[in-house]
Protein backbone atom coordinates (compact mmCIF):
# COMPACT_ATOMS: atom_id res chain seq x y z
CA UNK A 1 0.00 0.00 0.00
CA UNK A 2 1.47 3.70 -0.37
CA UNK A 3 2.81 5.44 2.30
CA UNK A 4 0.87 8.97 0.58
CA UNK A 5 -2.10 8.78 2.48
CA UNK A 6 -0.66 8.27 5.61
CA UNK A 7 1.82 11.32 4.56
CA UNK A 8 -0.78 13.05 3.59
CA UNK A 9 -2.67 12.60 7.13
CA UNK A 10 -0.12 13.21 9.15
CA UNK A 11 1.23 16.29 7.52
CA UNK A 12 -2.21 18.14 6.76
CA UNK A 13 -3.31 18.68 10.16
CA UNK A 14 0.44 20.12 10.84
CA UNK A 15 -0.03 22.21 8.24
CA UNK A 16 -2.98 24.02 9.47
CA UNK A 17 -2.18 23.85 13.12
CA UNK A 18 0.83 26.04 12.19
CA UNK A 19 -0.73 28.61 9.86
CA UNK A 20 -3.11 29.30 13.03
CA UNK A 21 0.20 29.52 15.39
CA UNK A 22 2.08 31.82 12.40
CA UNK A 23 -0.99 33.91 12.60
CA UNK A 24 -1.30 34.33 15.99
CA UNK A 25 1.85 35.93 16.90
CA UNK A 26 0.82 39.24 14.62
CA UNK A 27 2.74 41.60 16.06
CA UNK A 28 6.39 40.81 15.75
CA UNK A 29 6.90 37.03 13.64
CA UNK A 30 9.93 35.51 14.97
CA UNK A 31 12.69 34.88 12.73
CA UNK A 32 11.68 32.00 9.94
CA UNK A 33 15.09 30.12 11.04
CA UNK A 34 14.64 30.18 14.70
CA UNK A 35 10.82 28.50 13.62
CA UNK A 36 12.05 26.26 11.15
CA UNK A 37 14.95 24.93 13.69
CA UNK A 38 11.70 24.68 16.54
CA UNK A 39 9.75 22.15 14.25
CA UNK A 40 12.57 20.29 13.03
CA UNK A 41 14.00 19.91 16.70
CA UNK A 42 10.15 17.87 17.18
CA UNK A 43 9.96 16.34 14.01
CA UNK A 44 13.22 14.47 13.95
CA UNK A 45 16.01 14.15 16.98
CA UNK A 46 13.05 15.05 19.60
CA UNK A 47 11.21 11.61 18.08
CA UNK A 48 14.61 9.74 17.83
CA UNK A 49 15.82 10.50 20.87
CA UNK A 50 12.55 10.15 22.82
CA UNK A 51 11.98 6.64 21.51
CA UNK A 52 15.57 5.13 21.78
CA UNK A 53 15.52 6.52 25.66
CA UNK A 54 12.49 5.54 26.45
CA UNK A 55 13.46 1.65 24.96
CA UNK A 56 16.84 1.81 27.41
CA UNK A 57 14.68 3.12 30.05
CA UNK A 58 11.80 0.60 29.56
CA UNK A 59 14.32 -2.70 29.71
CA UNK A 60 15.46 -2.59 33.20
CA UNK A 61 11.85 -1.57 34.14
CA UNK A 62 11.00 -4.23 32.53
CA UNK A 63 12.00 -6.60 35.50
CA UNK A 64 10.50 -4.59 38.59
CA UNK A 65 6.98 -4.84 39.79
CA UNK A 66 6.35 -1.72 38.11
CA UNK A 67 7.55 -2.97 34.92
CA UNK A 68 3.75 -3.42 33.44
CA UNK A 69 3.06 0.12 34.66
CA UNK A 70 6.17 1.80 33.13
CA UNK A 71 6.82 0.41 29.72
CA UNK A 72 7.66 2.62 26.49
CA UNK A 73 4.24 3.98 26.90
CA UNK A 74 4.35 4.75 30.60
CA UNK A 75 7.57 6.09 30.14
CA UNK A 76 6.73 8.48 27.14
CA UNK A 77 5.56 11.45 29.51
CA UNK A 78 8.92 11.54 31.31
CA UNK A 79 11.26 11.39 28.59
CA UNK A 80 9.12 13.00 25.56
CA UNK A 81 8.00 16.44 27.43
CA UNK A 82 12.14 17.06 28.87
CA UNK A 83 13.40 16.59 25.08
CA UNK A 84 11.11 18.90 23.85
CA UNK A 85 11.77 21.59 26.60
CA UNK A 86 15.41 20.92 25.49
CA UNK A 87 14.93 23.19 22.34
CA UNK A 88 13.43 25.92 24.06
CA UNK A 89 15.61 25.82 26.84
CA UNK A 90 18.52 26.43 24.21
CA UNK A 91 16.34 28.98 21.98
CA UNK A 92 15.97 31.14 25.21
CA UNK A 93 19.62 30.85 25.97
CA UNK A 94 20.95 31.17 22.53
CA UNK A 95 18.48 33.79 20.83
CA UNK A 96 17.34 35.29 24.34
CA UNK A 97 16.91 38.04 22.18
CA UNK A 98 13.86 36.75 19.99
CA UNK A 99 12.12 35.77 23.44
CA UNK A 100 9.96 39.04 24.48
CA UNK A 101 7.70 37.29 26.53
CA UNK A 102 4.70 34.68 26.86
CA UNK A 103 3.63 34.37 23.16
CA UNK A 104 7.03 33.84 22.18
CA UNK A 105 7.18 30.68 24.19
CA UNK A 106 3.88 29.67 23.05
CA UNK A 107 4.76 30.14 19.35
CA UNK A 108 7.90 28.02 19.70
CA UNK A 109 6.39 25.56 21.91
CA UNK A 110 3.76 24.84 20.15
CA UNK A 111 5.79 24.24 16.71
CA UNK A 112 7.94 21.52 18.80
CA UNK A 113 4.99 20.01 19.59
CA UNK A 114 3.54 19.22 15.89
CA UNK A 115 6.58 19.03 14.79
CA UNK A 116 6.98 15.79 17.08
CA UNK A 117 3.05 15.10 16.55
CA UNK A 118 3.27 14.62 13.15
CA UNK A 119 6.76 12.38 13.04
CA UNK A 120 4.58 10.00 15.91
CA UNK A 121 1.41 10.19 13.79
CA UNK A 122 3.27 9.54 10.90
CA UNK A 123 4.90 6.25 12.38
CA UNK A 124 1.61 5.23 13.31
CA UNK A 125 -0.84 5.82 10.39
CA UNK A 126 2.65 3.47 8.40
CA UNK A 127 2.03 0.89 11.12
CA UNK A 128 -1.62 0.66 11.15
CA UNK A 129 -2.75 1.37 7.35
CA UNK A 130 -6.22 -0.38 7.95
CA UNK A 131 -7.12 1.99 10.87
CA UNK A 132 -5.45 5.37 9.40
CA UNK A 133 -9.23 6.71 8.90
CA UNK A 134 -10.02 6.22 12.70
CA UNK A 135 -6.20 7.33 13.92
CA UNK A 136 -6.45 10.18 11.72
CA UNK A 137 -9.75 11.35 13.56
CA UNK A 138 -8.24 10.67 17.04
CA UNK A 139 -4.64 11.41 16.76
CA UNK A 140 -4.85 14.23 14.21
CA UNK A 141 -7.65 15.95 15.39
CA UNK A 142 -9.26 15.51 18.36
CA UNK A 143 -5.70 15.05 19.87
CA UNK A 144 -3.68 16.99 17.66
CA UNK A 145 -3.08 19.77 19.75
CA UNK A 146 -1.90 17.65 22.94
CA UNK A 147 2.24 17.67 22.27
CA UNK A 148 1.84 21.53 21.04
CA UNK A 149 0.12 22.12 23.84
CA UNK A 150 2.19 20.34 26.09
CA UNK A 151 5.27 22.19 25.13
CA UNK A 152 4.08 25.53 25.00
CA UNK A 153 3.34 25.28 28.38
CA UNK A 154 7.07 25.44 29.02
CA UNK A 155 7.77 28.26 26.62
CA UNK A 156 4.68 30.01 28.04
CA UNK A 157 6.90 29.95 31.43
CA UNK A 158 10.15 30.82 30.23
CA UNK A 159 8.81 33.49 28.07
CA UNK A 160 6.98 35.16 31.48
CA UNK A 161 10.27 34.75 33.19
CA UNK A 162 12.16 36.65 30.57
CA UNK A 163 13.05 39.78 32.60
CA UNK A 164 13.11 37.72 35.75
CA UNK A 165 17.15 36.60 36.14
CA UNK A 166 17.98 32.80 35.51
CA UNK A 167 17.04 31.59 39.03
CA UNK A 168 13.17 32.54 38.01
CA UNK A 169 13.31 30.99 34.56
CA UNK A 170 14.99 27.94 35.60
CA UNK A 171 12.24 27.53 38.51
CA UNK A 172 9.84 27.98 35.89
CA UNK A 173 11.28 25.51 33.76
CA UNK A 174 11.22 22.87 36.41
CA UNK A 175 7.19 23.69 37.67
CA UNK A 176 6.18 23.94 34.02
CA UNK A 177 7.29 20.61 32.52
CA UNK A 178 6.04 18.75 35.27
CA UNK A 179 2.93 20.49 34.71
CA UNK A 180 3.37 19.48 30.58
CA UNK A 181 4.17 15.63 32.38
CA UNK A 182 1.35 15.74 34.09
CA UNK A 183 -0.73 16.40 31.82
CA UNK A 184 0.67 13.98 29.19
CA UNK A 185 0.46 11.72 31.54
CA UNK A 186 -3.36 11.90 32.73
CA UNK A 187 -4.24 12.01 29.16
CA UNK A 188 -2.05 8.66 28.34
CA UNK A 189 -4.21 6.84 31.76
CA UNK A 190 -7.38 8.25 30.42
CA UNK A 191 -7.48 7.27 26.65
CA UNK A 192 -6.92 3.82 27.57
CA UNK A 193 -9.97 3.76 29.53
CA UNK A 194 -12.28 3.82 26.01
CA UNK A 195 -14.90 6.47 25.58
CA UNK A 196 -15.07 7.66 28.96
CA UNK A 197 -11.23 8.47 29.45
CA UNK A 198 -10.82 9.98 26.01
CA UNK A 199 -14.07 12.59 26.35
CA UNK A 200 -11.95 13.36 30.09
CA UNK A 201 -8.49 13.42 28.12
CA UNK A 202 -10.41 15.87 25.31
CA UNK A 203 -11.92 18.28 27.95
CA UNK A 204 -8.57 19.02 29.80
CA UNK A 205 -6.86 19.46 26.48
CA UNK A 206 -9.34 21.75 25.09
CA UNK A 207 -9.16 23.41 28.59
CA UNK A 208 -5.85 24.01 28.26
CA UNK A 209 -5.74 25.42 24.57
CA UNK A 210 -8.53 27.67 25.68
CA UNK A 211 -6.06 28.72 28.49
CA UNK A 212 -3.33 29.03 26.37
CA UNK A 213 -5.22 31.51 23.86
CA UNK A 214 -6.32 33.45 26.51
CA UNK A 215 -2.58 34.03 27.54
CA UNK A 216 -2.28 34.74 24.05
CA UNK A 217 -5.07 37.73 23.55
CA UNK A 218 -3.54 38.87 26.97
CA UNK A 219 0.24 38.83 25.09
CA UNK A 220 -1.50 41.19 22.19
CA UNK A 221 -2.90 43.98 24.46
CA UNK A 222 0.38 43.93 26.10
CA UNK A 223 2.74 44.01 22.78
CA UNK A 224 0.19 46.68 21.73
CA UNK A 225 0.66 48.52 24.91
CA UNK A 226 4.00 48.56 24.68
CA UNK A 227 4.36 49.77 20.76
CA UNK A 228 2.28 52.38 21.75
CA UNK A 229 4.18 53.55 24.28
CA UNK A 230 7.81 53.14 22.71
CA UNK A 231 6.65 54.48 19.30
CA UNK A 232 5.33 57.40 20.75
CA UNK A 233 8.95 59.29 21.60
CA UNK A 234 10.53 58.45 17.87
CA UNK A 235 7.64 60.94 15.91
CA UNK A 236 8.92 63.70 17.54
CA UNK A 237 12.31 62.41 16.89
CA UNK A 238 11.65 62.86 13.60
CA UNK A 239 12.40 58.59 13.32
CA UNK A 240 8.37 58.13 12.41
CA UNK A 241 5.47 59.72 11.40
CA UNK A 242 1.96 59.72 13.36
CA UNK A 243 0.66 57.65 10.24
CA UNK A 244 3.25 55.36 10.59
CA UNK A 245 2.54 55.56 14.66
CA UNK A 246 -1.02 54.84 13.74
CA UNK A 247 -0.64 52.12 11.24
CA UNK A 248 1.73 50.42 13.56
CA UNK A 249 -0.18 50.34 16.31
CA UNK A 250 -3.10 47.56 14.59
CA UNK A 251 -2.32 44.50 12.93
CA UNK A 252 -5.36 45.23 11.05
CA UNK A 253 -4.09 48.47 9.39
CA UNK A 254 -0.76 46.97 8.93
CA UNK A 255 -2.39 43.94 6.66
CA UNK A 256 -4.50 46.54 5.03
CA UNK A 257 -1.40 48.95 4.54
CA UNK A 258 0.86 46.21 2.76
CA UNK A 259 -1.91 45.53 1.00
CA UNK A 260 -2.15 48.22 -0.76
CA UNK A 261 1.61 48.38 -1.16
CA UNK A 262 1.47 45.40 -3.10
CA UNK A 263 -1.61 46.57 -5.61
CA UNK A 264 0.24 49.99 -5.96
CA UNK A 265 3.78 49.19 -6.12
CA UNK A 266 4.18 45.16 -6.69
CA UNK A 267 6.03 42.87 -4.20
CA UNK A 268 8.89 45.17 -4.28
CA UNK A 269 7.02 48.31 -2.02
CA UNK A 270 5.27 44.87 -0.74
CA UNK A 271 8.43 43.75 1.13
CA UNK A 272 9.72 47.22 1.84
CA UNK A 273 6.52 48.32 3.72
CA UNK A 274 6.58 44.77 5.66
CA UNK A 275 10.07 45.36 6.58
CA UNK A 276 9.45 48.71 8.05
CA UNK A 277 6.63 47.50 10.13
CA UNK A 278 8.62 44.49 11.23
CA UNK A 279 12.06 47.79 12.19
CA UNK A 280 9.41 49.52 14.15
CA UNK A 281 8.02 47.10 16.15
CA UNK A 282 11.66 45.79 16.59
CA UNK A 283 12.52 49.30 18.09
CA UNK A 284 9.79 49.33 20.06
CA UNK A 285 10.75 45.94 21.59
CA UNK A 286 14.33 46.45 21.87
CA UNK A 287 13.41 50.29 23.81
CA UNK A 288 11.19 47.97 26.15
CA UNK A 289 13.65 45.66 26.90
CA UNK A 290 16.34 48.68 27.03
CA UNK A 291 14.24 49.96 29.95
CA UNK A 292 14.21 46.55 31.98
CA UNK A 293 17.75 46.41 31.56
CA UNK A 294 17.96 43.74 29.41
CA UNK A 295 21.63 42.69 28.85
CA UNK A 296 21.19 40.96 25.30
CA UNK A 297 20.02 44.67 24.23
CA UNK A 298 21.98 47.68 23.56
CA UNK A 299 21.82 51.56 22.42
CA UNK A 300 23.96 50.62 19.42
CA UNK A 301 21.11 48.07 18.48
CA UNK A 302 18.52 51.01 19.07
CA UNK A 303 19.72 53.66 17.42
CA UNK A 304 20.87 51.17 14.45
CA UNK A 305 17.26 50.53 13.88
CA UNK A 306 16.31 54.03 14.34
CA UNK A 307 18.88 54.82 10.89
CA UNK A 308 17.30 51.55 8.90
CA UNK A 309 13.58 53.05 9.43
CA UNK A 310 14.32 56.53 8.31
CA UNK A 311 16.21 55.15 5.85
CA UNK A 312 13.27 53.21 4.34
CA UNK A 313 11.13 55.68 4.73
CA UNK A 314 13.16 57.92 2.98
CA UNK A 315 13.13 55.22 0.01
CA UNK A 316 9.44 54.80 0.10
CA UNK A 317 8.97 58.53 -0.28
CA UNK A 318 10.88 58.86 -3.02
CA UNK A 319 9.30 56.35 -4.76
CA UNK A 320 5.58 57.59 -3.95
CA UNK A 321 7.35 60.94 -5.43
CA UNK A 322 8.83 59.14 -8.26
CA UNK A 323 5.44 57.90 -8.71
CA UNK A 324 3.81 61.12 -8.78
CA UNK A 325 6.12 62.75 -11.35
CA UNK A 326 5.28 60.17 -13.90
CA UNK A 327 1.33 60.77 -13.03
Amino acid sequence: MSALPAIAAATLPTLIYTLIIWWLDRYEKEPVPLLVAAFLWGSLPAVVIAFVASGLLALPLGATPLGPGLGRGGLSPLVEEPVKALALVLLFLLARGEFDGPLDGIVYGALIGFGFSMSENLLFFLAHPADLGGLFWLRGVLFGLNHALFTSIVGLALGAARFSGPRAAALAVVFALAGAIGLHALHNYAVERRLPGITLSWLVQSAGVLAVLAVAVLSWRHEADRIAAQLGEEIALGVIDPHDYYVAASPSRRARAQLQALLAGGPARFRRVRLLHHLMTELAFCKHQLGLGDPSRSCDARDTLRRRIAALRAELAGEDDGARLVA
